[in-house]
């Protein structure tokens, strides 16, 4: 139980709560904004103090860590199991709580205070003030870090200390961000049930989603040598061990010869002098063609014929002419033979050549074959260092495609595994469900009983099984309007309430903030603050809650209900001094 909540300013509106019903009434009396709590009257404030000394994240900047209150520590007195102690953190060093018992002892804590020496307190860290709190008023089992998911103290005191319009949307979220499991998880354990199954749906989550991760880098190609499907990839191994082991083959006849770039060069030299001899043979068997032909077409010329040509036509040549024509005759006969003379000695010289060309044409082809065979049966080092370089990367490619084939067929057994592990552990949780029907069941029965007493029709609080994990829902008749909507909220938390009072757990308080109301039917509120009031009363425990003035239901309430006995503290907007903090910034 929460007894008091005070700071080290004295402007600060130090609040005492007792058992039962306990409001802080905020008298507006100005439209300033709700949405500035640092400007407002100080109820979420007072919530955020609350929730500051019972071990909350302290963020520079935010909540409560500012420079204007970097000099404020805030205490807050509330009974920890066996004993009563008053609970003090600094805002200007938030890393450590201290502890002052105030009635009874801490001996039976699993965690103890540590004295500081320079200010001669009783000090926790923060982990382990959390640690301690978390066996004291729900008592957490000390996991270590056999569950990876585990409820922690932050999240189901933020159940019981709802803060900021987020945690007013819905009875199983506290903020908007809340995941999944932290949802199934930390109800589940409220409501008495298996928390370890939400656990394990939470680490096939966990395993299903690498596996999803895994195939789509698989399937994107961001994995290296990974593409296709199993086949394929099947079929680019069958290439690649081919290739591998026809490189390795080449690998283990290659032979080095010591000159080896020599010889090429030589070989590169005898091939041309080859081409150069083959081409000047062509050449001269164009030409020894032509002379061939020369000679054997060419004649003297008839002189007779030409005389009787000149006959025909007429003319008469003197003898003198006559003869001339026949010493002209003579002469060019004698051209001719020399002509033909000449060409046959180029012939003869020129078939010689070719003769000689061709029979070194064939030395040198002898020659060029030699050091072929040696450039065949041999290889450079420059060569065998570049095969050794394909080699092995054929070989890694191949290893690379090997492995993912191995991971794409322990993906699909683990696609497996993951679907048989959660057709087991929804039937492990169906029947440990149904084993634990007398302690869940008592919940939907508080739900129902408090929405009646509400709207004097029963909602229902549903929880299921599914595959996905545990399903919660809650249904109130008339559904659908922000203010009953607010109120199955109110009927959730108190109906846990009572579950982990009567279970012995250690929480007996829980607090709202007048976001809760907003909307509300002013019958509904009313009849909300008698109900809170009735249950924690007679359970031992405590109801907290902050309220505007406004929205007080006066009228409404039974000729009994006394509201006003159950104020703890009025915060005023007139000046600076009547709010939380007597002061503004």
């Amino acid at each position: 139980m929460i007894h008091s909540v005070s700071a080290n300013q004295s402007d600060f509106k130090a609040v005492e709560f007792t058992g039962g019903l306990n409001v802080i009434l905020a008298d507006r009396t100005k439209s300033s904004s709700e949405k500035d709590t640092r400007n407002g009257l100080g109820k979420s404030t007072l919530l955020e103090i609350i929730h500051f000394c019972l071990g909350s994240s302290a963020r520079k900047g935010s909540g409560l860590i500012i420079e204007e209150l970097r000099k404020w520590s805030f205490t807050v007195e509330i009974t920890i199991r066996d004993a009563r102690v008053e609970v003090t953190r600094w805002v200007g060093n938030p890393k450590n709580i201290a502890i002052e018992v105030i009635e009874g002892n801490t001996a039976k804590w699993p965690n103890q205070p540590s004295f500081d020496g320079e200010t001669g307190e009783y000090v926790f860290k923060i982990e382990q003030w959390r640690e301690l709190l978390g066996w004291a008023l729900f008592r957490l089992p000390r996991l270590a870090d056999q569950h990876t998911y585990k409820p922690s103290f932050r999240s189901l005191i933020s159940y019981f200390i709802r803060r900021g319009p987020d945690a007013y949307t819905s009875p199983f979220r506290h903020v908007r961000q809340q995941i999944t499991w932290d949802i199934q998880l930390n109800t589940a354990y409220l409501l008495g049930m298996n928390w370890e199954n939400a656990s394990s749906w939470q680490s096939l989550r966990d395993r299903e989603e690498g596996f999803k991760g895994m195939k789509k880098a698989i399937k994107t190609g961001a994995m290296e040598g990974a593409f296709g499907t199993v086949g394929e990839l099947e079929t680019r191994r069958i290439q690649l061990e081919q290739q591998t082991l026809a490189t390795k083959t080449a690998l283990d006849t290659f032979r080095v010869h010591p000159e080896y770039e020599s010889i090429q060069r030589d070989a590169n030299k005898l091939t041309k002098e080859i081409q150069s001899l083959n081409n000047l043979n062509f050449s001269d068997r164009r030409r020894l063609s032509q002379y061939e032909e020369s000679t054997a077409d060419e004649k003297p010329p008839d002189t007779r014929s030409l005389i009787r040509l000149y006959e025909e036509s007429g003319l008469v040549f003197p003898k003198a002419v006559k003869r001339t024509m026949e010493e002209a005759g003579n002469f060019h006969k004698k051209i001719i033979a020399n002509r033909r003379d000449f060409l046959a000695s180029e012939i003869s010289r020129i078939n010689k050549a070719i003769s000689d060309r061709e029979l070194r044409t064939k030395e040198l082809t002898d020659e060029r074959a030699k050091l072929m065979q040696i450039l065949k049966t041999h290889g450079a080092l420059q060569e065998m260092t570049r095969l050794q370089e394909r080699h092995l990367a054929l070989k890694g490619s191949l290893e690379r495609i090997q492995a993912r084939l191995r991971e794409l067929k322990n993906l699909e057994t683990k696609k497996r595994n993951i679907r048989a592990a959660k057709d087991e552990l929804v039937k492990t949780a169906e029947r440990d469900h149904e084993e634990r029907r007398e302690i869940w069941s008592k919940a939907v029965r508080l739900f129902n009983e408090y929405s009646q007493a509400l709207y004097e029709s029963s909602g229902h609080l549903i929880i299921e099984v599914a595959e996905s994990g545990y399903k919660y829902k809650v249904d109130i008749e008339r559904s659908g309007s922000e203010g009953i909507e607010k109120m199955k909220i109110f009927c959730f938390d108190l109906a846990v309430l009572q579950l982990q009072m009567e279970n012995r757990r250690g929480i007996d308080f829980l607090i709202h903030d007048t976001l809760i109301y907003d909307s509300v039917d002013t019958r509904q509120r009313a009849r909300a603050f008698e109900q809170a009031h009735k249950i924690t009363t007679a359970l031992g425990g405590q109801y907290i809650c902050t309220i505007n003035s406004d929205m007080v239901p006066s009228s409404d309430f039974s000729d009994d209900f006394k509201f006003k006995d159950y104020v703890r503290l009025t915060l005023s907007d007139e000046e600076p001094t009547g709010s939380l903090l007597g002061l503004w910034f």
